[in-house]
């Protein structure tokens, strides 16, 4: 079904749903303005109109791609209270996002005040780290935010590990790496409770 005239949200949603289209299948070279205009069924001067720049674009696809991943990571949270076992859930959802994204922005980054992009990126980053501090500070973390620095610098650089060539340094898979690192961090949680 196509896009009524003057619909300006569908239309937006539109573009986005094509430029992800195209980062999926070819990767953030291949995102060319022309191209997720003819992929989205519109004129390029019309992919202008809501996003000035491939940068303002590329923002709204990661903006829609945070919001489906914390989307995942409350639906984790609301069926257990384990940090095994939602450790390994958020890390597996943000490999598959790091593909995309983390490559080339990292979510942390966006949580500072300097950082230039949109609002929008910003809220939904933070919405995240929010929901990812909730977890640690039930797990027990004396300071959630040290606590959290250290887990998403783990899980990034999991992400790293096993979508470059560097997972090739080692025998073992993702789910015995991620396995193994949520039960080294709940250990060192549940230490720093008794401390």
């Amino acid at each position: 079904m196509q896009t009524r005239w003057g619909d300006r949200t569908a239309r937006r949603s539109d573009i986005v749903r094509a430029g992800l289209m195209l980062l999926e299948e070819q990767g953030l070279e291949a995102l060319q303005m022309r191209e997720v205009a003819r992929r989205a069924g519109i004129a390029l001067g019309t992919v202008y109109t809501y996003f000035p720049t491939k940068e303002s674009l590329y923002s709204a696809m990661y903006t829609h791609r945070l919001t489906g991943f914390l989307s995942d990571v409350r639906a984790e949270l609301d069926a257990t209270n384990d940090f095994e076992t939602i450790f390994v859930a958020v890390a597996s959802r943000y490999r598959d996002m790091y593909v995309e994204f983390g490559r080339d922005l990292d979510i942390l980054s966006l949580t500072r005040d300097e950082s230039p992009v949109d609002e929008e990126l910003l809220t939904a980053a933070g919405d995240v780290w929010a929901a990812l501090r909730d977890v640690v500070e039930a797990a027990g973390a004396r300071d959630p935010d040290l606590s959290l620095a250290a887990l998403w610098s783990t899980i990034t650089g999991l992400a790293n590990q096993f979508t470059t060539v560097r997972h090739e340094l080692h025998r073992f898979t993702w789910d015995e790496t991620v396995r193994y690192t949520a039960r080294l961090m709940a250990r060192g949680l549940a230490d720093e409770r008794r401390v």
